[in-house]
């Protein structure tokens, strides 16, 4: 799927989407492992649409926004890569980082391909660079505005 940078900077502006990526933790025998990585985007809830239909029309456009723009990254995971998106939620997230404004929470799991449970690698976590940077060119931006 292809994605307009211009036009998705735009977007990105208006909605305040912003990007976060931590480390997906699983436990194996009683230990932690780290097994890929969490891709939390954030856009902010439409406040000025008047009826709740409307709203909700509004608010599914704005996750499948988002969720068009995490399944375009997959190629840039590597050849093995995977992603794995959660299903649509149209509750609220708050954040101080935004000064508790209402937001829409797509996360989604970045992970091995062959073995979604194996551990990431040293070199695992420099291969999401190109994630990061597409993400910044699309006009998200890292944390919050």
């Amino acid at each position: 799927m292809t994605i307009d940078p211009a036009e998705s900077r735009t977007w990105a502006q208006q909605a305040k989407a912003a990007w976060e990526l931590r480390p997906l933790i699983d436990q194996q025998k009683g230990q932690r492992i780290q097994v890929g990585f969490e891709l939390d985007l954030y856009a902010r809830f439409p406040i000025d649409v008047p009826s709740s239909t409307e709203r909700q029309a509004v608010v599914e456009r704005l996750w499948d926004r988002l969720r068009e723009i995490a399944e375009s990254l997959l190629p840039l995971t590597g050849g093995d890569g995977r992603i794995e998106v959660d299903p649509y939620e149209a509750a609220a997230r708050l954040r101080p980082e935004t000064q508790f404004a209402p937001e829409m929470l797509l996360t989604a799991r970045l992970f091995h391909g062959a073995d979604f449970l194996a551990p990431v690698h040293e070199g695992d976590r420099e291969r999401l660079k190109p994630v990061e940077e597409r993400l910044n060119e699309l006009g998200l931006k890292p944390h919050s505005w």
